[in-house]
């Protein structure tokens, strides 16, 4: 399976996290992300994709990583649970415009954060990698 999103800077150089629940309920805070549709590409659904679940409009400014990892996704219709192996193409992004409040219903909240409080709030670590990543890029 193959995703795209991105790190989303403001004028200020804070970070841009969105909050969404788990297939368990958990709240979970990361990087503004989701699939590459067919015939779409990475910095295109990452663009897509930022402007979905922040509201924001973005312009792109580069790639920064791909990461990769597994994760099970519950059975559905009495199926059993499925073991994915996911990429993510992230690229790093400058919000130029939109409304925060304007996400989509999969994101809960939009934060736009300091650099250190973004990296001590995403809850995985590598997207916490990803942002630091970014954030040493722009230095």
């Amino acid at each position: 399976m193959r995703s795209a999103g991105g790190v989303i800077r403001d004028s200020a150089g804070r970070v841009v996290l969105t909050s969404r629940r788990s297939y368990k309920g958990e709240l979970q805070w990361g990087l503004p992300k989701g699939l590459i549709e067919k015939g779409e590409e990475p910095a295109d659904a990452a663009m897509r994709e930022a402007k979905e679940e922040t509201g924001l409009e973005v312009e792109l400014q580069g790639p920064i990583d791909v990461i990769d990892y597994w994760y099970v996704e519950p059975g559905r219709a009495g199926e059993p649970p499925v073991r994915v192996h996911k990429f993510v193409h992230f690229f790093l992004m400058r919000a130029t415009g939109g409304d925060p409040t304007a996400h989509d219903h999969e994101t809960e909240e939009v934060a736009i954060l300091e650099p250190a409080e973004a990296l001590a709030r995403a809850s995985f670590p590598t997207e916490r990698h990803v942002i630091a990543a970014a954030l040493e890029s722009q230095q």
